[in-house]
C-alpha cells in the first residue's frame, strides 16, 4: 500500500517536471525572418507574445503590441491559441511548435483553408 502511494507520488513529481520543461520551452525572445524580436511570457496557465523591437521603420509602431494570446500547451512543445496581426488587429488560429534543442520556433497560422508558415530563431 505504502509502496504504491510512494510510486504514484514519484511519478507525479517526475511528470510535473517534464510538463513544466515543455511549457518553459516557448518562454523567451525569438527573432522573426523580418528581424523583429518577439517575447513570450507566461500569464498563469496560458502564454502571451508581444513584439518588443522591430528592424524596419514600418514595424516599429507595433512595438509592445500583443501578437499572440491564450496560447496553451496542446502536445509536447506545441502551443495553440490566437495570433493577432498587429497591422490590422485581425485574429487567426495559430500553432507554435518548438523544434530542435529549443532553438527554432515554427509558426503556422490558419485562415479558412489557407495557411502561412514561418520559422523563428531563439535570441540569447
Amino acid at each position: 500500500m505504502y509502496k504504491q502511494i510512494f510510486m504514484t507520488l514519484i511519478f507525479s513529481v517526475f511528470f510535473g517536471f517534464i510538463s513544466r520543461a515543455q511549457q518553459a520551452a516557448i518562454i523567451g525572445k525569438w527573432k522573426t525572418p523580418d528581424k523583429d524580436i518577439i517575447e513570450f511570457y507566461a500569464e498563469g496557465a496560458v502564454f502571451t507574445a508581444r513584439q518588443i523591437s522591430a528592424e524596419t521603420e514600418k514595424d516599429k509602431g507595433n512595438n509592445n503590441k500583443i501578437i499572440a494570446k491564450e496560447l496553451k500547451l496542446t502536445a509536447a512543445k506545441v502551443f495553440e491559441g490566437i495570433v493577432i496581426d498587429p497591422k490590422d488587429n485581425k485574429t487567426y488560429h495559430g500553432r507554435f511548435t518548438v523544434n530542435g534543442a529549443d532553438t527554432e520556433l515554427n509558426l503556422k497560422v490558419k485562415w479558412g483553408i489557407l495557411s502561412f508558415n514561418e520559422t523563428w530563431t531563439r535570441v540569447n
